[in-house]
């Protein structure tokens, strides 16, 4: 399964990668060159990490929406056209199809020559999987029960496959269906925190109901760019009474925009009509015009002008703007240079001695950053803890009230003097599962809502603090200069600001993440990226820790079980009562009332690990910043006992390291009017 032409949609991806990147890649390059020659180490390291950065920009699309949509067969659609051929054992496309809820867990397509699939688990583990495997392997069984058995360990899987779409700097995510299975449900509801766009598919079968109309919004109020597509089924036709609907579905009812009239046009909402089936085969087949006839080519182009136009260019001003912070210093060390060459030699040698303990002094600042994030620490891990343990305790007291609502369908026409072992099982079973269902997602409930409310302000005031000591530093240093040289600080260019700005960035990352990190990064800054930190940190912790995953019950049903072998199917009425009862108490007894002292230790070790690679990171940070500092003052110094022939000289290789610098950022600056061109 292999063409000579690519898609439209991953043309448009090569093309504007190469328009928006170029520019920018080669000033930042030239900017750490400069830096280079002024000795700034560190600045031209950054530098270079900030052009790593933005060469290395990775779109993440999620195609999402109710089970049996079609949304694997559009994404087998999308991912037509391989750069190599790949056997796919008879299937259109990397992506399990089927009659049934065929997809089991999340998918994440990125490019490689040679096809892989990797199975994280939730304990960070992988294990190594042949394509053929996954396309056999990776559906969902028809016993929901064997599916979870199967699937419990099982976080998501990771695909290497040589699509052109992926080759071009896009990841593509499969999720599982929405209202097939709550857990699955919520995967894929997690999943778009990482995402940069969503396409949500609906199907004209069943059109647009209200979960799924409610899912959509939600996405809008994340953040994220939906994609709307309606997936026509059979020959069904695209006429101005299926676009009426979906539009005053869509957009009047759910966005509260205009109704409908002929003269719109749906793409104007990003509402596209596509015929997945016939889109996906013309693409195996290279017919473009059966592409552009089931709509699928239109939506390709829609998807390549955001990639490229909007997202690319928010990508693009934000390793822009981080470059043009970075090489501020550049200019601040070039004017104090010249200065210090100016300067009389005696005043300048006089004023160094003073300075000298100052200098020392600072030296010592990085020392005062750990007992600061220990201090924070120990307050997260402490407002964690009774939090969890309040969730605990209102899980206990609303259990009971949850169990006596529910109706059982085991027990059904069956007589508590006649049950047979494999009924009682059976009823067992059914009680565990609702049982370890309810306390799975009140867990998950506090995971997605309390855990953001309580890390939040406590990241936000580390940050305070840390960002007021940075600050310090910086006004420490300008003293320092005014006293060496009287140069005195331009507040609108102080390059300690966007310092500060990077230095805080790496609280949120270590706490995202590596995947996550990438996303929060955003143009927003480090204050917009702590919510996302806070709530990601939450995202599968308790259940994690317990050494479960989200698709599996808290509690092993056979465990719960062994307590109705004696005292409960007695004869007589109220079976369905008495096992509810001796199942909740087994539950509260041995799970739900040790929990809170049971999680303790993981919360700590936990907070500690990553509270200890924040440290790690802004202590080295810090650190890097003093040291380049004593440097650029080391050779101020150096430069003004110079005779006055060789600060003659010294003083034109600082005005040619200037007009380099200028050259550089003005290029920086123009790679961003022309992103806008594209």
């Amino acid at each position: 399964m292999t063409d000579t032409d690519t898609t439209p949609l991953a043309a448009l991806m090569h093309s504007g990668l190469k328009l928006t990147k170029s520019d920018a890649a080669d000033a930042i390059l030239g900017l750490a060159s400069v830096a280079d020659g002024l000795d700034m180490r560190e600045t031209a390291d950054r530098l270079r990490d900030t052009e790593q950065q933005l060469q290395s920009d990775t779109f993440n699309l999620i195609v999402m929406g109710r089970f049996k949509n079609g949304k694997s067969t559009l994404l087998n659609a999308l991912l037509g056209g391989t750069t190599t051929e790949v056997d796919l054992a008879g299937h259109k496309g990397p992506m399990v199809v089927d009659d049934l809820p065929a997809t089991a867990t999340l998918t994440g397509v990125t490019y490689a020559e040679d096809p892989y699939v990797k199975v994280w688990s939730f304990d960070g583990q992988s294990d190594r999987w042949p394509l053929s495997r996954y396309l056999r392997e990776s559906i969902l069984d028809t016993d929901q029960e064997q599916s979870e058995e199967r699937f419990r360990n099982i976080r998501e899987f990771e695909m290497g496959f040589p699509a052109k779409l992926c080759q071009a700097g896009v990841t593509v995510f499969d999720s599982p269906g929405l209202d097939e299975h709550p857990t699955r449900t919520q995967v894929t509801r997690d999943a778009t925190k990482r995402c940069d766009a969503a396409i949500v598919v609906y199907s004209t079968h069943a059109l647009m109901g209200e979960n799924e109309m409610m899912d959509a919004a939600n996405l809008v109020a994340s953040g994220t760019r939906v994609f709307t597509v309606v997936n026509l089924w059979g020959d069904r036709a695209v006429d101005d009474r299926l676009k009426g609907y979906v539009w005053n579905r869509y957009v009047r009812d759910h966005q509260g925009g205009p109704a409908w009239d002929p003269n719109k046009d749906p793409s104007s909402r990003d509402i596209y009509f596509v015929n997945a089936k016939q889109g996906r085969d013309a693409r195996y087949e290279q017919d473009g015009a059966g592409a552009a006839e089931s709509g699928l080519a239109a939506l390709e182009e829609r998807l390549g002008r955001f990639l490229i136009r909007d997202r690319r260019y928010v990508h693009l001003t934000k390793y822009v703007t981080q470059a043009d912070g970075q090489a501020l210093a550049i200019e601040q060390h070039i004017h104090q240079r010249r200065k210090a060459a100016e300067t009389d030699q005696a005043k300048l040698s006089e004023a160094y001695e003073l300075i000298a303990p100052r200098l020392a002094e600072i030296g010592t600042r990085p020392a005062k950053l750990p007992p600061i994030i220990e201090r924070f620490r120990a307050e997260a891990e402490s407002t964690l803890r009774s939090s969890f343990t309040a969730t605990v305790a209102e899980i206990r007291r609303d259990l009971p009230e949850h169990l006596e609502t529910l109706e059982l369908t085991s027990t059904q026409g069956l007589v508590a003097s006649t049950l047979k072992p494999f009924q009682q099982k059976k009823i067992a079973r059914e009680i565990s599962k609702a049982i370890s269902d309810f306390v799975s997602g009140r867990i998950a409930r506090w995971e997605g809502e309390d855990v953001p409310g309580v890390l939040r302000p406590v990241l936000e005031r580390l940050s305070t603090e840390v960002e007021n000591e940075i600050k310090t530093i910086g006004h420490q240093f300008d003293q320092i200069h005014f006293t060496l040289t009287g140069w005195e600080v331009d507040a609108e260019a102080a390059p300690i600001v966007g310092r500060t700005e990077r230095i805080l960035s790496a609280i949120p990352h270590v706490l995202l993440g590596d995947v996550a990190g990438a996303v929060a990064g955003g143009a927003g800054g480090w204050r917009g990226a702590v919510g996302s930190a806070a709530g990601a940190f939450g995202a599968g912790f308790v259940l994690t820790a317990l050494g479960v995953s989200p698709l599996a019950p808290i509690f092993l049903p056979a465990a719960l079980a062994a307590s109705l072998v004696l005292g409960v199917w007695g004869g007589g009425r109220g079976l369905e009562g008495r096992a509810k009862k001796k199942l909740m108490q087994d539950a509260d007894e041995r799970m739900l009332e040790p929990l809170p002292e049971e999680m303790a230790p993981r919360i700590e070790a936990t907070l500690r690990e990553s509270f200890a690679q924040v440290q790690t990171i802004l202590t080295g940070e810090v650190s890097a910043l003093i040291e380049e500092e004593r440097r650029n003052i080391e050779e101020m110094v150096e430069l003004n006992r110079r005779d006055h022939a060789e600060r003659e000289r010294m003083t034109v290789a600082l005005d040619e390291a200037a007009a380099a610098f200028n050259g550089h950022r003005l290029a920086l600056q123009k790679s961003l009017i022309r992103a806008r061109e594209v």
